[in-house]
């Protein structure tokens, strides 16, 4: 009989469509498998099992599978860390039924039975195409393209996920396109912020509360876990859960029933959970902040999302795409340079950033046209040296190359010096006015930069017609100091409508 290892290449079979496989999640990846054509199919590590799982949680013959005239069963075989079915752990010798679609846990393993056709093979190489999910997202690296097709194999899964990633990588969009590609696509997607809220008003978010639980609960409260019933709950930050909300949590996950605050009637819930976080939760585990029991129930399938630093080839279409968005239809284009910068630049605040750097540099361009360097406002794009790539003559040369000095708006409105362009906490930064500025008088400068910022209070007035805390939002101050700067210039204060 053919052994079949998990890493071995299956998808170049072509099964019956009725064919049963296996989708298995171990620490050697995911791996769909055809079931071997036999009455009885063994489990485990040990290299002469039938289905070899290469994982130290798994024993070395941990469970059967049995094709019976019924359908298939599954017994444990005395495993050290148990064979569960649907969250229930089987005794040595105990057999239970295998439905399409059941969640079986071997030990920290995961697997389940789908029939039909394998799930379709992530991509292999750069030139490959990403999968249908993929088709809907910007993913031009292969990185991506490889992750977003393996959401072919995750989405339509039972199992929990957990993503992982540095802030700002597009963990909401994975799992938004994760729920998209399930069958739970119908019912809702839910999301909570587990680091926004303290550990009362967060368990009254995830399970609920009854009239009266504690002060202010005048009337009773569907958590999110009873709201997001069939669907999926996303929980972004899962690391910064509460010791004491982690233990209610698995509760929840091993059991699907979820209690309210100041109640004692369990209700059933069918939820898929999503986690992600951007910490290390193996440390978190070691350091006592996060259960390993709770880890290895959300950890059915595990992805890391790679920074925009190590996705080059996705910097300027996403670009183009969040400045299209903010642009609302006005004919924007990148220049030739400013994607050049882009991609030079490190982005360590990763997607997020990117996309507020093409919101701000939409405001400083003004009318539509082309998005230059200057709009920007990068670090590294004054001609120094790349953060990202190397030494200054591998820069494109810069507008702000020959300026000593950028001024910027401080909250109290002061205008204060700072070298290169870097991009300002809050306000707009006034260009450099070129070499030619820097040989002149101070005092020509100083007109020079205010002539500037008048020019733009005036045109954020015109934009707004005359809104002042709409004009001091788009400027990036506080509403005082739009004031403050609207007298000094002598401009005339708008009359209120």
């Amino acid at each position: 009989m053919r052994k079949f290892d998990e890493t071995a290449d299956v998808h170049s079979r072509r099964p019956d469509v009725r064919e049963p496989w296996l989708v298995i999640s171990s620490a050697a990846g995911v791996r769909a498998i055809p079931l071997p054509r036999t009455n009885r199919v063994i489990v485990g590590r040990m290299h002469t099992c039938d289905i070899v799982i290469d994982d130290e949680s798994v024993s070395r013959q941990h469970a059967a599978i049995i094709v019976g005239p019924q359908g298939l069963t599954i017994e444990d075989l005395g495993s050290r860390n148990k064979t569960r079915v649907g969250g229930r752990a089987l005794g040595r010798g105990e057999t239970a039924a295998l439905p399409v679609g059941a969640v079986v846990e071997v030990g920290y393993a995961t697997m389940f039975v789908q029939v039909g056709r394998p799930p379709s093979a992530p991509a292999s190489h750069p030139g490959a195409s990403p999968s249908s999910i993929a088709s809907t997202a910007i993913v031009h690296d292969a990185t991506m393209q490889r992750l977003y097709a393996l959401l072919d194999v995750i989405a339509p899964s039972p199992l929990n996920v957990v993503i992982l990633g540095e802030t700002g990588t597009g963990k909401e969009v994975f799992a938004e396109a994760m729920h998209r590609g399930s069958a739970r696509a119908s019912r809702p997607f839910l999301k909570v912020n587990c680091a926004a809220l303290s550990g009362s008003l967060l368990e009254s978010e995830l399970f609920g509360h009854e009239k009266g639980a504690f002060t202010g609960a005048l009337g009773a409260k569907e958590g999110l876990f009873e709201a997001a019933d069939g669907g999926t709950v996303f929980l972004d930050e899962v690391g910064e859960l509460p010791i004491e909300t982690q233990a209610k949590l698995l509760r929840v996950i091993e059991y699907g029933e979820v209690i309210r605050l100041g109640s004692v009637q369990p209700r059933r819930v069918d939820v898929r959970y999503v986690a992600a976080t951007n910490r290390d939760l193996d440390q978190a585990i070691a350091a006592g902040r996060f259960r390993s029991d709770l880890f290895f129930r959300l950890n059915g399938f595990s992805v890391t999302l790679p920074p925009l630093r190590k996705r080059r080839k996705d910097v300027v279409p996403l670009a183009r795409h969040f400045l299209d968005r903010a642009a609302r239809g006005r004919p924007y284009t990148v220049s030739a340079e400013s994607q050049a910068a882009l991609e030079r630049h490190a982005w360590p605040g990763n997607v997020r950033e990117l996309k507020n750097v093409l919101e701000r540099a939409l405001v400083l361009a003004g009318a539509p046209g082309r998005i230059e360097p200057m709009h920007l406002q990068l670090p590294d794009a004054d001609g120094g040296r790349d953060v990202a790539r190397g030494p200054a003559d591998t820069v494109p040369p810069s507008p702000y190359a020959s300026s000593p000095a950028v001024a910027m708006w401080t909250p109290g409105g002061a205008m204060t010096p700072s070298m290169g362009a870097m991009t300002p906490p809050m306000g707009v930064a006034v260009p450099p006015t070129g070499a030619h500025a820097a040989a002149g008088s101070g005092n020509d400068l100083k007109a020079q930069r205010e002539s500037w910022e008048k020019q733009q209070i005036l045109q954020a007035l015109e934009k707004t017609s005359g809104n002042q805390k709409e004009a001091a939002k788009v400027l990036g101050v506080s509403r005082r100091t739009l004031i403050n700067k609207i007298e000094a210039y002598g401009i005339a204060r708008p009359r209120k409508r």
